[in-house]
């Protein structure tokens, strides 16, 4: 899946709870996977609902709207 901006294949969540922390990943066969892999206790729930941010540019939406893309 790519941006539907700028083409980038990877993104980023936020955490809820901590403005600052973030969370990298990038889709392999359609699954997100995480640049490292976040201990399960401090990964945000994800959903097609997630905010989803591209590392690139400033294109941001639900993580449904990737799926679409």
């Amino acid at each position: 899946m790519k941006c539907p901006v700028c083409g980038c294949e990877s993104f980023y969540l936020k955490d809820p709870e901590d403005e600052f922390e973030t969370f990298d990943f990038q889709f392999r066969d359609g699954e997100p996977v995480f640049d490292q892999e976040p201990r399960e206790s401090s990964l945000p729930g994800l959903s097609e609902d997630s905010e989803t941010y591209c590392n690139r540019c400033a294109w941001h939406g639900k993580l449904a709207e990737l799926r679409k893309a």
